[in-house]
């Protein structure tokens, strides 16, 4: 007799062989052939001389720090560069070296670094309240900062706290899980929703998770409603929610397509079940109200919010339906509501007025014309996403549409392009990349002007080492 969840994981691992991810095998020979080689020899030797000291720091961390938090699995760098200060878009190394900041904090800061109205609120209420009180001695900004949200977020009827969002995820399923009474969640190949074992995603290290993890997830392709209606049809009145980001992050800005966001809206009240909009990454970053205000659809039931949501510190929400909300789970942390955070969140939002994000948004879209430009005049294939201020580019001739199409993309030359960008000044750590709101128009000239002189280079290096393959 076949068993419930044994039918789950056909259906996972049938959806999964529809989407292989395999790397370029060209790319790959190429970047480590010829002239392409002698460029990232070059590239790196001139990476070793600007970052001595960087490099000498990460050696020593090497006693005390665990290698998987050293270390960024699809940076080109061979190593991180240490900060020493940072003030807007630009952060300073601890070799002198001046770097554009194109990851927005490492998606944690989309108003900059050291805005002085957030850090003033950070030093008033680390001076009045010093540490958390908990659930139990709650501070008022706790109290400000859940109402601002309720007001700006389209559906926001409730919050629940969290330190992190790899926590608000985990507390999303149980408010899901505990409101419908069902344990099955399907989810979106290649999404992130933090460190939750049964969300793992497929570029995380699967090392010591439960083999039984992922019992009750069916994981279904991005942009695909077919999929997604198909999963929810086999398995009828069992699903407690489906999660997605509205944008791939990590495999690098894949955008929604054909309404992609809408018709999980519509397919989720359909079959009675829930949907939960992840926003860690791109909320903060779209709209004053997210992303369902963007793109224009119906509030999901639930959404999850972090990173840039604090302005430089660690907040994470779960806001949505009041009666799942209220749902009794456990969602006890000690940090869940630090009113020194939570100071920092509301100095934050006042700061994203509309203004600001349409003009992030309108730098984003400035980059993304350059680059394609660029890919036409250099005639090299190069496929460009992403929406509003998030950027993706993706080194294939293939429509990069989901986690599969980008992971055929060749990683080598990313890798490669990574390693170019820093050694001119701007720092490139994830897939997802673009401007914030503290970007100038010199800033966008200049990592126009850095993109630019990077790809070129790597295009003529490409151009002679696949003479050289060929031959």
């Amino acid at each position: 007799m076949t068993t419930r969840n044994s039918k789950l994981r056909k259906h996972r691992f049938a959806h999964s062989a529809r989407s292989p991810a395999t790397p370029n095998e060209l790319g790959r020979l190429m970047t480590n052939t010829s002239t392409l080689k002698a460029l990232e020899d070059e590239w790196l030797e001139t990476y070793h001389r600007r970052n001595a000291l960087s490099k000498a720091a990460n050696e020593s961390a090497q006693n005390f720090i665990a290698k998987g938090q050293r270390t960024r699995f699809n940076s080109g760098m061979p190593y991180p560069v240490y900060i020493q200060r940072g003030s807007g878009s630009h952060f300073t190394g601890v070799d002198g070296n001046d770097i554009l900041d194109c990851n927005a904090g490492w998606n944690a800061s989309f108003i900059g670094r050291s805005h002085p109205i957030v850090a003033a609120a950070v030093h008033d209420a680390m001076n009045q309240l010093g540490a958390p009180g908990g659930a139990m001695h709650p501070s008022p900004i706790r109290d400000e900062f859940a109402q601002q949200l309720c007001e700006r977020i389209p559906g926001a009827e409730r919050v629940v706290f969290a330190p992190s969002g790899s926590e608000a995820n985990t507390y999303a399923l149980r408010l899901a899980r505990s409101f419908t009474g069902h344990q099955t969640v399907i989810r979106v190949a290649g999404g992130f929703h933090g460190q939750h074992d049964a969300l793992l995603g497929e570029q995380s290290s699967k090392a010591g998770i439960s083999p039984t993890a992922h019992d009750n997830i069916i994981t279904v392709p991005f942009n695909d409603l077919a999929a997604v209606n198909e999963a929810l049809d086999l398995h009828p009145g069992s699903v407690a929610a489906v999660i997605a980001e509205p944008m791939m992050t990590i495999p690098g800005a894949v955008h929604q397509r054909n309404g992609f966001l809408e018709g999980l809206r519509s397919a989720t009240q359909r079959h009675g079940t829930l949907f939960i909009l992840d926003e860690v990454i791109t909320g903060c970053r779209f709209a004053v109200g997210g992303a369902s205000e963007y793109y224009g659809f119906e509030a999901p039931d639930l959404i999850v919010m972090g990173k840039m949501l604090g302005g430089g510190l660690p907040v994470a929400v779960v806001t949505g339906r009041a009666d799942i909300l209220e749902q009794p789970i456990s969602a006890s942390n000690t940090h869940a509501q630090n009113p020194v955070a939570l100071a920092a969140a509301v100095a934050t939002m006042r700061l994203t007025t509309k203004e600001v994000f349409t003009e992030a948004a309108s730098k984003g879209e400035k980059l993304r014309e350059e680059l394609r430009g660029l890919s036409a005049r250099l005639t090299m294939p190069l496929a460009i996403t992403g929406d509003g201020p998030c950027v993706g580019l993706h080194f294939t001739s293939e429509e990069v549409i989901d986690f599969a199409s980008a992971e055929r993309a060749d990683n080598g030359l990313w890798r490669l392009m990574c390693l170019g960008l820093a050694n001119t000044g701007l720092g490139l750590t994830s897939r997802t990349f673009g401007p914030n709101a503290a970007w100038t128009d010199e800033d966008l000239e200049f990592a126009i002007q850095t993109f630019t002189s990077t790809l070129t280079a790597i295009s003529r290096a490409q151009k002679n080492t696949l003479q050289d393959v060929r031959a």
